[in-house]
């Protein structure tokens, strides 16, 4: 869990990541429940979001078919169950050998196409990046759904509510700011330029869906970095 990355390009790389901890760090839209445009309705009836404060016209989570999963919860086969067979799997653990398989990966990273604009990363382990106290934790438990812009999403000019902290992340290829609130819910803007790709400082990065700070101390996980 040392060195950072964070364009989806080096995740395809690694999997060939935005892989984040020791390894470091959703085709339909109807299938994985993100909308190629980000204005209109997910699909799915509405539900009480356990991410109130998801920016206008980023509103994906209450719709989305994977709401029913809970990081820290819920299982590799939980997430299968609901969101079918990945594009690709990848172990984060051995990113240069073949997916072994769910059963032996040790930090698995499932991948899930969404139409022209997202791409959804699914993010599996033990401890997710956070220092774990006296409870033992299950292998391969959900760490965080994460939403990646296809293309280019400035967000230079949002202004993010008082609800969310920036923390200041340098990666092993670019640095961005973090913007997390207390359920978890975290937008990630670039602040420097990635050796790759067309993005710049101010685009959009990714948007992670992970642990509530109720839920770290739960099961006794501390937050230490960003996510991955």
């Amino acid at each position: 869990m040392c060195s950072f990355f964070s364009y989806p390009e080096l995740q395809i790389i690694l999997r060939s990541s935005t892989s984040r901890t020791s390894i470091v760090v959703i085709c339909l839209t109807i299938a994985v429940g993100v909308t190629a445009s980000p204005a209109r309705p997910i699909g799915g009836e509405a539900a009480v979001s356990r991410y109130p404060n998801e920016l206008p016209g980023l509103k994906f989570y209450a719709t989305a078919k994977w709401r029913s999963l809970t990081p820290l919860v819920s299982s590799l086969s939980d997430v299968r169950e609901v969101l079918g067979d990945p594009s690709n799997a990848t172990d984060l653990a051995h990113y240069f050998d073949p997916y072994p398989g769910d059963a032996s990966a040790e930090s698995p990273l499932l991948t899930y196409p969404a139409g022209s604009d997202w791409e959804i990363f699914v993010y599996f382990g033990k401890k997710c990046g956070y220092s774990l106290g006296s409870k033992e934790r299950p292998r391969n438990t959900l760490c965080s759904v994460e939403l990646i812009p296809r293309k280019r999403r400035p967000f230079k000019s949002v202004v993010f509510p008082a609800a969310f902290a920036r923390e200041k992340v340098s990666g092993a290829d670019a640095a961005w700011d973090q913007y997390r609130d207390s359920y978890g819910l975290a937008y990630e803007v670039y602040t420097t330029r990635t050796p790759y790709g067309k993005t710049i400082p101010g685009d959009l990065n990714r948007i992670v869906y992970g642990p509530s700070d109720a839920d770290l101390q739960r099961f006794d996980l501390t937050r230490r970095k960003p996510l991955f």
